[in-house]
Formats: structure tokens, sequence, C-alpha cells
């Protein structure tokens, strides 16, 4: 049977719809393109806060993990620093390069996302369409919330990795 989340996991699931809505709906709210900046700033900077309490959660969560399998002679220890170090220069700077392009992906993704989003929002305006921005803002926000909301899966054991 599925728990009811706590009170702080829901306001901070509310808020950061709140601010995902208003971040989305500025165009509408907000004319000047550098007060949109700071507005969508200030609202970014919102929902990284509500966020911490998630993140300080999941590493407690990892921490108590690390302190049991300490304890478990039959735990896998992976030594991360001892197989970085046993790679070759080219493969340490494969692994870099294809961490640098998975965020550099992951961030041009975004951007296109946002700019397709707005331009899509400035042709409704266009058209006539009142709160062409506010409407599909709206349902991100609802969306931001109900994600946030959504229960967390319990860990699954990790595998042990492959011996060289």
């Amino acid at each position: 049977m599925p728990s009811t989340p706590p009170v702080s996991r829901v306001l901070n699931a509310a808020v950061g719809g709140l601010a995902a809505t208003a971040y989305y709906a500025a165009p509408d709210l907000i004319r000047s393109r550098a007060g949109r900046g700071w507005a969508k700033a200030a609202l970014t900077a919102v929902v990284v806060a509500t966020s911490v309490p998630d993140m300080r959660r999941g590493l407690a969560e990892v921490r108590a993990q690390r302190e049991a399998d300490a304890q478990d002679p039959k735990a896998e220890q992976v030594d991360w620093a001892a197989m970085w170090g046993s790679m070759s220069p080219g493969g340490r700077a494969s692994a870099v390069g294809a961490g640098a392009a998975v965020l550099a992906g992951s961030v041009a993704s975004v951007v296109a996302i946002e700019r397709a989003v707005f331009r899509r929002g400035e042709r409704r305006r266009a058209a006539g369409v009142r709160f062409a921005h506010t409407r599909p803002a709206l349902v991100w926000g609802v969306l931001t919330t109900v994600v946030a909301l959504l229960p967390d899966q319990p860990s699954a054991p990790p595998r042990p990795l492959p011996r060289a």
C-alpha cells in the first residue's frame, strides 16, 4: 500500500511546480527580455533549492549503504581509484571525452527544447491566442509536481563489475 509522502516533500513539489509554471509563463507576464532572464534565473534557483532535501536524503541513503557494505564481508567492493589508475591515458581521455560529450548533448538538448517552447508560444501569441505561454506552462507545472511526488523506486542491488 503506497504511503503518503511527507508534508515537506509535498510542499517542495508544490513550490517546484509553481516555479516551473511561472518560469514558462514568464513571457506572458514580463515583456522585457532582461527582466525575464532575471526572473527565470531566480525561479531556477527556487527549483534547485526545492530539490536540496531530496538530494540530502539520497546522499544519506548512499552513505548508509556504503557503511552497510563495508560491514558485510560478502559485499563486493569496487576500488574506483585503482580502476581509474589502471586505465591507459587514452582510455582516460576517452572516458572524459565521452562524459563531456554527454554533458554537452544534454545542455544542447535543453536549450533546443526551451527555444522551441518559446517559439511555439510566440507563434500562438502572434495568432491572437491569449496567455499563449501560460496555458502550456500550467501543464508543465502540473507535470513537474506529479513527477516530484512519484514514489521512489526501491534500489536494486548493484551488479558486480566483470573482472578483467
